[in-house]
């Protein structure tokens, strides 16, 4: 939308993200004359909107007038402004996990200094304790401290611990929307971040600390659009069964979003690292990632987690991966059993301790 200063006449360019995400007004200044220009936003739902401005193209208000945001499909734009708007109040994502990773990642932090992360949250700290001591592990009941953990694990499985116990919560929800057990989702959740650090190991060790937050927490946005697919869940079945939609696709045309958007906008909130945002955001379409190896990991590791037999709210039917994929990679199609397997001892060794813990 172009809105034009009232002092210069200059035209500024407002971007429909900054619109739909704002409470109540837009405040931006001119780039011109610098002169403060103050938006009042007024959403209007479709039933309340009048015939002839459904299909109406955004304006400016005359002075002192709220702004109408309008467009064709305006039933499907009003829940996309209510979403966007929700995002703002969304809580944060547990700010230990970035901090845990800008520690990982400094070359001159210690062990020492990812530990007194960890101690800030003393109920983290029981989780990763927990953890730590499971058989998973493989140093049952010897952990008894944080600083202990560090030195007997090592930093970067640490790091993964702080990563699943600060996120368990989150991904342990119960998804009315989406018909989806907390168990499912948590597991499909574990699976696929198991699932990308494996695939890293292999073929990049060095993107294995972002491929495993990134695979870990690939799918919440199912968490933030659940709430509002709830009212839609018979239509979101009905129409993915009459137009055999593919799953994203059924999400977008009732909601205006699909879940990996909507997770891409919310880490962008969060502060999240670009990387990890582009591969959460086209897990679903790599192709489209501007060749990002993270977002290919993560794909990979989703359709593997699959193959294992965790799946959550996407559909019953389980991709191949594509072998263009895997040569991009540089993953062996003779590996992908032995993966599987793998990954699914890593849940099962692991699910019970953290739901417990």
């Amino acid at each position: 939308m172009k809105v034009e200063c009232p002092n210069c006449r200059l035209n500024t360019e407002v971007g429909e993200d900054r619109i739909l995400t704002s409470q109540n007004v837009v405040e931006l200044s001119c780039p011109g004359c610098k002169n403060t220009m103050v938006l009042q936003m007024q959403f209007i739902a479709a039933k309340e909107m009048p015939p002839q401005e459904m299909d109406s193209r955004p304006t400016v208000p005359k002075s002192g007038s709220p702004f109408i945001f309008s467009q064709k499909r305006p039933a499907i734009r009003a829940l996309k402004a209510k979403i966007l708007r929700g995002l703002v109040n969304l809580p944060p994502m547990p700010h230990i996990i970035l901090k845990a990773r800008e520690v990982i990642a400094d070359p001159d932090s210690s062990l020492k200094d990812l530990a007194n992360i960890i101690e800030t949250d003393q109920a983290l700290v029981a989780k990763v304790l927990t953890l730590a001591n499971s058989a998973y592990y493989g140093v049952s009941g010897m952990v008894s401290s944080i600083q202990h953990a560090s030195v007997m694990l090592g930093q970067k499985t640490l790091g993964q611990l702080v990563t699943i116990s600060a996120s368990s919560s989150l991904l342990t929800k119960k998804l009315k929307g989406y018909q989806v057990a907390p168990d499912a989702m948590w597991k499909h959740s574990l699976a696929c971040a198991f699932s990308a650090r494996r695939i890293c190991e292999k073929v990049q060790p060095e993107l294995v600390e972002d491929a495993f937050v990134a695979g870990l927490l690939h799918d919440a946005g199912k968490i933030i659009l659940d709430p509002y697919l709830d009212g839609h869940k018979e239509e979101f079945a009905r129409l993915g069964r009459r137009q055999n939609r593919p799953f994203c696709e059924t999400e977008k045309a009732i909601l205006g979003f699909d879940h990996a958007e909507i997770m891409a906008r919310a880490c962008r909130l969060w502060r999240f690292p670009e990387d990890q945002v582009f591969a959460i955001r086209y897990h679903h379409s790599p192709q489209d990632s501007e060749n990002r190896d993270l977002a290919y990991i993560v794909h990979a590791a989703n359709l593997l987690a699959k193959s294992a037999g965790f799946t959550a709210g996407g559909g019953t039917d389980i991709d191949d991966i594509d072998p263009d994929i895997l040569d991009f990679l540089n993953v062996d199609p003779k590996d992908l059993d032995s993966l599987v397997v793998a990954v699914i001892d890593d849940v099962n060794n692991i699910e019970q301790e953290v739901r417990e813990g």
